[in-house]
Order: C-alpha cells, then structure tokens, then sequence
C-alpha cells in the first residue's frame, strides 16, 4: 500500500517536470523578484504561450534570487525557478495561495536567463518573470534629455563577471520605451568591451522612457536572444525639436558680448593707467619755479636728479623755449644733452686772461730788475 503511494507520487512528480506548461495568465496571480528593473513592457513567447514582461530580475553567479508572489486565497500554487531551456531547476509549494515569498540559491547555476513561473502544480502558469545570471558588469551612459527629431547616443561600458561566458559577447542591444511602445539598437563594439549605440527615437511621442542594455549569446530563450548579462534602467525624456537649443541659448551668456564686455574693460584700464603715468610723469618732470640764488646748490641738485635737468636742458636746446617732452624722451637725451652743453674748462676767453695775466707778470719781473 505504501509502496504504490510513492510510486504514484513519484510518478506526479516527474510528470509535472517534464509535461509542457501551457498559459493562463491572471490578474489574480502576480510575481516580483526582488530589486527587479522596470523595464519597457514587452511580450515573450513561451512554451506555455505569450506572457508580457513588464520587468527583469537581475542576479549574480552563485547567489540568490529572492521573489515575492500573490495569488488568491484558496486554490494552492508553486513558485518555479525555469531554466532557458524551460526546464524545471527549483520550486516553492504555496499551499491554500495567497502571498507567499520565497528565496533560491544559485549555486552551480552558468549565468543567463531563466525565470520565475507561477504554476498550479501541474502544467497551467499563470505569472511568469525572467531573470538573469549576470555573466558581465554592464555599465551604460546617455544623455537624460534627446530632442525628438535627433538621436540618443549610448554608452555601454562591459567586464567580465564570470569565466563561464564567451566574451565578448555575442552582441550587445539598447532598449528605450514605456509601457506600450519601445526602439532598439544594436551596439557597435569600439574597443575591448566598449561599445555604443544610437537610438533612433522619431518614432516615439515626446514624454518619459526607460532605458536599459543587455549583452546577448547566440542562443535563443522566449523566442529571444539570450541574455547574459543586463544594466541597470535609465530615465529618458524625449522633448520637443529644437526645445533643447532654446534651453542652451537662454542659460548660456552670448559670446559675442562676454568678449565685447571683456574688450571694453580692458580698453578702459588701460586708458586710466596711461593717464596715471603722464600725471606721475608731468609731476616728475615739471622744474618748481624757486631760485634761491645759490648756483652750487642748483648745480647739485641737477647733478642728483638727471631727469630734471636734461628736461631743460633739451628743452633750451631744441627750440630756445621752454617745452615739455615726454618721460622717456628725456631721459634718453639727458646724457647726450650734457655732454655737448657741458663748458670745457679752458674755453677761449679763459685762454685769453691767462695771456694778460702772463705778460703782466713778464713785466713786473722787467721793471724789478
């Protein structure tokens, strides 16, 4: 008796493994993986018939994937960890419904894609929500604003997170949408694990979207390139054409005036220090109109301050009157200026009293003998 329970049992069990699951989506049943992303809302096919998508868990090698699940009261379900091949890895047994949540190792899982399946332990699934085993960091960088009519570039940084993957990757895909519309864009590889991406969004309405990148293998899961690795999402705002330029031209100064502002204070200083050099020099320069009558004292003076007397002195030789030159001029002519002007000791009129004073003495010298 206890023998053909276990059988039976057995037999159940195997059955529900390996039996194709077939679709009846719910509103009454739902699954969330934690720290899951809010990803463009999309369809996938199963072999359990078409389930939409509406977010992605995402999961390191060798850790877990923990969810969070609802269903009504009553009626038992199980949650189900899939593989890419769509074949039973793990279950959760959620007897008399309602909500429930649950905690999966992944240990010895190879990265990829899998999913969460709520079924009702045979081969109905009403909820299902993939995931992946990142075998890459992805790292992405877009603008957060794009005019309608242009396009979004896009980043996608990756490194290696796993030796069990190829990499690089078989490719690498951009994803930009909302829930009811989305563009993708294959990445062109730069270098290394470098990549960028141009989305093309003419074909999306201005408003918010979400923005996410996934690294791809050559094989197929949901009808779907397979993931091996996905981002983060990013929100993305698609704006009226042209709107972006206003912006700029409004919050950035007018070149144009910045350097004719420059231009014009420069022009100004350099007025006020010109003006302050010919005052300094002018009342440098300028001889204070005071004779004392002590001609050494003058002579001193003008042998202590050049700068004064060569201003005269060039002054009286120039044109007879007095003028007024410039600071370096005169300073330039003040050694030239004395040197010609200076008296020689023995002029001629000096020659000439030495000679009366010499036959003067020949005749005292005459008359004593």
């Amino acid at each position: 008796m206890h023998s053909s329970r276990a059988l039976l049992l057995a037999l159940v069990l195997v059955c529900s493994t390996v039996a194709p699951l077939t679709a009846a989506q719910s509103a009454d049943y739902d699954v969330d993986i934690d720290d899951d992303l809010d990803i463009p809302d999309r369809t996938i096919s199963t072999q359990w018939g078409d389930q939409t998508i509406e977010a992605i868990g995402s999961a390191s090698e060798d850790g877990t994937v923990s969810v969070s699940a609802d269903g009504p009261s009553g009626p038992s379900y199980s949650i189900r960890v899939v593989d890419s091949q769509q074949r039973l890895r793990d279950n959760h047994y959620v007897d008399g419904g309602g909500s429930a949540s649950a905690s999966f190792s992944l240990d010895r899982y190879d990265p990829g894609t899998y999913a969460i399946a709520l079924t009702n332990g045979t081969e109905t699934v009403y909820a299902v929500e993939p995931f992946i085993i990142n075998g890459f960091d992805v790292e992405q960088t877009a603008a957060d604003r794009v005019e309608a009519d242009d396009e979004l570039l896009v980043e996608v940084n990756l490194s290696d997170a796993s030796s069990d993957v190829e990499s690089p990757p078989a490719g690498v895909e951009v994803v930009l949408g909302n829930e009811s519309t989305s563009v993708r864009a294959t990445a062109t590889q730069q270098t290394g694990l470098n990549y960028t991406a141009t989305v093309d969004v003419a074909s999306l309405s201005p408003g918010d979207y979400r923005l996410y990148s996934a690294a791809q293998t050559d094989d197929e899961v949901f009808g779907e390139p397979e993931l091996v690795a996905v981002s983060g999402t990013q929100s993305v705002s698609v704006v009226e054409a042209g709107s972006l330029q206003d912006a700029d031209s409004t919050d950035e100064p007018d070149e144009t005036t910045t350097e004719t502002t420059e231009s014009t204070a420069s022009t100004t200083a350099t007025a006020a220090a010109r003006e302050n050099a010919t005052a300094t020099a002018t009342t440098t320069d300028s001889p204070t109109p005071t004779d004392d009558g002590d001609d050494g004292d003058d002579a001193n003076e003008d042998e202590q301050s050049p700068s004064t007397a060569t201003t005269e002195t060039a002054a009286t030789d120039s044109n007879g009157t007095e003028t007024t030159s410039t600071e370096t001029s005169t300073m330039q002519s003040t050694t030239a200026t004395t040197t010609e002007t200076a008296a020689p000791l023995w002029g001629p009129f000096g020659i000439s009293l030495a000679g009366v004073v010499g036959l003067a003495g020949i005749g005292l010298l005459r008359r004593r003998s």
